[in-house]
């Protein structure tokens, strides 16, 4: 296509109008680029004259501030716990500081200002240590050993123990310790329940009114709450079984007669109510769906294999009561009985075919105790005549007990005791479940033994009864201190 001279021109023009716009264009763009560089934002730092652990970091930056903050530790802080007129120092150890809430508050502090370092505060370490200073004062609080001179009258006593929620006590001191506060005011609690006083200060008092006695005593004490054995004293030396035995009996014949007739009830009354020796060799008899002294015979045989099935080694009944002559002298049984000396000293004159130690006697009061809650070896052994019903049954008769001369004349009445005493010419025992109003359950097994003087004189009841009754009375104010 062929133009005129005036066509080609006006073409020309278009094109250099076009050239002039699109460089304008570029030109354009390239200001845009050259202003959309960004410039340089200066770091946070402190303000000028802040004080941290006596340095002044004003104008430093976050990570210097950390470093800063990273080398420094934190002393332990004392405090004073007051709890009413008590006050009780403690030193808590479990800080560290918080770096990066103390970096925050830095970076915002003001000019001049000194920033105290942001606390944390290990929980459970405090709670660990509140803990060991509530258990202190649970058990040291208020009490002491009164009339420890006299013979057999010591108990503990003191006002009531107070204590307080550890819990509420943790609030409190990491509050204060946020506050830079130096004093914590803990609410007071009345303590509940439980031993009052320590194990090894009940040792000792018992230790001590022993030395009182010319002989030889014996103690087994467990707190049935916790199965915890709280303190002893010659446990394992072996004493004569006397009376105490008649538990066994008793145990033993529920263990083989499911279900008791009359004269069956009236004999075990008579045994544990008033101690009854014929009437304990009754039931001996009858455990074997026998009659009479030979049949009793069997029956103390059959009890003792209870006693190893029980794991009780010094345990033993080898005769009926008041059997001996006829047995051995008209019969010509051939008996054995059981060494002089047996189990660990001190030693006793123990009867040979009738013994048993604190510690196992207490052992079948434990299980019984047990299997009146459903629970324990009883149960084990004998599943088809034993239950909880029926062991609780042996339980409520022995709080029948018409011996008050012993452990109950040592313990308050507003207990609930099930026990047996016995007593013989140079031993006499008591062993029982108390029960508290507070609802605390404990065991006690006392044996006191003395030679027969050189005059044939026996261990007279009164004195045996002093000694018994005093230390029942000790080992009770240890679960329970009484008022000063």
């Amino acid at each position: 296509m062929k133009f005129s001279i005036y066509g080609r021109l006006l073409i020309a023009a278009v094109a250099l109008c076009t050239l002039i716009a699109c460089g304008r264009q570029s030109a354009a763009s390239i200001a845009t680029v050259e202003q959309a560089i960004p410039t340089v934002t200066p770091e946070p730092r402190v303000a000028a004259n802040v004080w941290l652990f006596g340095v002044n970091v004003g104008g430093q930056t976050a990570d210097a501030v950390k470093r800063t903050v990273a080398a420094n530790k934190v002393a332990p802080r004392e405090l004073t716990l007051h709890m009413g007129a008590t006050t009780i120092p403690m030193t808590v150890t479990a800080l560290s500081i918080d770096t990066p809430a103390t970096v925050a508050a830095l970076m915002k502090a003001t000019t001049g200002v000194t920033v105290t370092p942001v606390l944390r505060v290990d929980a459970a370490a405090l709670q660990r240590q509140l803990g060991i200073i509530q258990h202190d004062i649970e058990t040291a609080s208020g009490i002491s050993l009164a009339h420890a001179d006299e013979r057999y009258s010591a108990r503990f006593v003191g006002s009531a123990v107070q204590s307080f929620d550890a819990t509420t006590a943790q609030t409190l001191v990491i509050d204060a310790i946020a506050e830079n506060q130096t004093n914590v005011i803990l609410p007071v609690a009345p303590q509940v329940g439980g031993m009052q006083v320590t194990a090894e200060a009940l040792s000792a008092a018992v230790t001590q009114m022993a030395k009182r006695w010319e002989g030889v005593v014996g103690v087994y004490v467990i707190n049935l709450d916790t199965d915890e054995v709280v303190t002893t004293l010659n446990e394992n030396t072996v004493f004569s079984g006397a009376s105490v035995m008649k538990v066994p009996i008793l145990i033993h014949a529920y263990t083989r007669i499911k279900q008791f007739n009359d004269k069956q009830v009236a004999w075990m009354r008579r045994m544990i109510i008033d101690s009854d020796n014929i009437a304990a060799n009754r039931m001996l008899a009858t455990s074997m769906n026998g009659e009479g002294t030979e049949a009793a015979y069997q029956g103390a045989q059959d009890m003792n294999e209870m006693f190893t099935a029980l794991g009780l080694e010094h345990t033993y009944q080898n005769l009926p009561y008041e059997a001996r002559e006829y047995l051995i002298g008209t019969l010509n049984y051939t008996i054995k009985g059981g060494p002089k000396e047996e189990g660990p000293p001190p030693f006793t004159d123990a009867d040979p075919m009738l013994r048993t130690t604190p510690r196992e006697m207490a052992t079948m009061f434990h299980v019984l105790y047990q299997c009146s809650l459903g629970a324990g070896p009883l149960l084990t052994l004998y599943p088809e005549s034993l239950s909880a019903d029926r062991c609780t049954e042996m339980l409520m008769l022995m709080r029948e007990n018409a011996d008050h001369s012993r452990m109950i004349r040592g313990l308050p009445d507003d207990v609930v005791v099930s026990h047996k005493s016995g007593w013989i010419e140079d031993m006499q025992a008591d062993v029982g479940i108390i029960t508290t109003p507070a609802n605390q359950h404990y065991l006690i097994a006392i044996y006191v033994y003395r030679p027969i003087g050189a005059d044939g004189a026996f261990l007279s009841d009164p004195l045996a009864s002093d000694a018994i009754s005093g230390f029942a009375r000790l080992i009770h104010s240890a679960f329970v201190p009484g008022a000063e």
